[in-house]
């Protein structure tokens, strides 16, 4: 009977761990790799079944893009589509949802959206589909219920053929409205009460004079102008649509506007040297700064129709002796005052 030498003996021990180590390893390994695998297939099936959805929705808004009220024509593209690229794990889609909006954006009845000469309308069409996870791991994370969602818009062109839309009469003239709201230098327009808002007569423009030289083109919705000096001035909307169009004007004031003058009240007082008198003129006004005098007329009573001054404080001679009645009138941007007359 023979023996291995004992150096000889530890080596293949230790060998032997050594293997039965990297099998154990291994085992625990692998689990681990192959769960992350079919994570990595599970994404990737979600990833086409996106795709997937997609293209179902776009199918379904090209269809609905010729014959928005065709719910039945609508869901049945969406399912040609879904069924020609399923995948594994994907669901039933739902029934779309189909929505229609003017060109403003308001939401309408898609039975109002037909007519290929509208203003841009749109159809959207949106689509649900459940999917499930091969993985345990996912499917509970997700509660076991995962919904994707997709959605398309397009224009309107032309009639619905299955719901027997015939197309529209001649749209009447569109009416302009709007309010004004001043800050400061500045007004907020809102022309929403401009009707028709919504379907095939729906109004297709506003357009803006601001009265300072300055037009814009607006929306529907509210539009904002800057005025550079004080001043009222006349703001005019124009609204069109295929029947013509319509205007509206309203006055603004802008900044701090002066009050009207007021006519001013005639004074005066006097200083005598022998026949020689001096007025001084005491006549007020209302507003100084905005409404100054601006002209006196005299007249110093003594029957002579030259002896008349337009001087403000003039100086007046009499040749002849006796009392005589002097007489003021001042005039400013208002008018002209009442006469003040005073006998000396």
């Amino acid at each position: 009977m023979s023996f291995l030498p004992w150096h000889t003996a530890t080596r293949l021990a230790r060998r032997k761990r050594r293997r039965g180590q990297a099998l154990v390893e291994f085992a625990l390994v692998l689990p681990v790799f192959l769960l992350l695998l079919l994570i990595a297939v599970d994404f990737g099936r979600l990833f086409f079944s996106y795709i997937e959805i997609n293209n179902a929705a776009r199918e379904g808004a090209s269809y609905a893009a010729q014959s928005p009220t065709d719910a039945t024509g609508i869901q049945t593209h969406v399912v040609q589509e879904t069924n020609a690229q399923a995948q594994r794990g994907a669901g039933t889609v739902s029934a779309p949802t189909v929505t229609c909006k003017d060109s403003t954006g308001t939401a309408i009845a898609c039975s109002s959206s037909t007519g290929g000469t509208g203003p841009g309308n749109t159809v959207t069409v949106s689509v649900t589909e459940p999917f499930t996870f091969f993985t345990p791991l996912m499917n509970g994370f997700f509660g076991g219920s995962f919904n994707m969602g997709a959605s398309a818009t397009a224009v309107v062109l032309g009639y619905a053929a299955s719901s027997g839309g015939t197309p529209p009469g001649s749209c009447p003239p569109p009416t302009a409205s709007f309010t004004i709201v001043v800050s400061s230098m500045t007004i907020t327009t809102d022309p929403s009460a401009s009707t028709p808002n919504s379907g095939v007569c729906n109004i297709s423009g506003y357009n803006w004079d601001w009265g300072d030289g300055t037009t814009d083109v607006g929306t529907a919705s509210a539009t904002s102008h800057t005025y550079t000096a004080d001043g009222t001035y006349t703001v005019t909307l124009t609204t069109t649509n295929q029947g013509g169009q319509a205007t509206a004007s309203k006055a603004v004031t802008i900044g701090s506007i002066p009050p009207p003058c007021t006519v001013p009240t005639a004074a005066f007082t006097y200083t005598q040297s022998g026949n020689t008198f001096s007025f001084t003129d005491t006549s007020t006004v209302s507003d100084p700064v905005n409404c100054p005098k601006l002209a006196w007329a005299w007249n110093f009573g003594d029957g002579n129709p030259g002896t008349v001054s337009n001087a403000q404080n003039p100086t007046f001679t009499y040749t002849n002796s006796g009392k005589h009645t002097v007489t003021l009138v001042v005039t400013n941007a208002g008018g002209a005052s009442a006469p003040y007359s005073h006998k000396q």
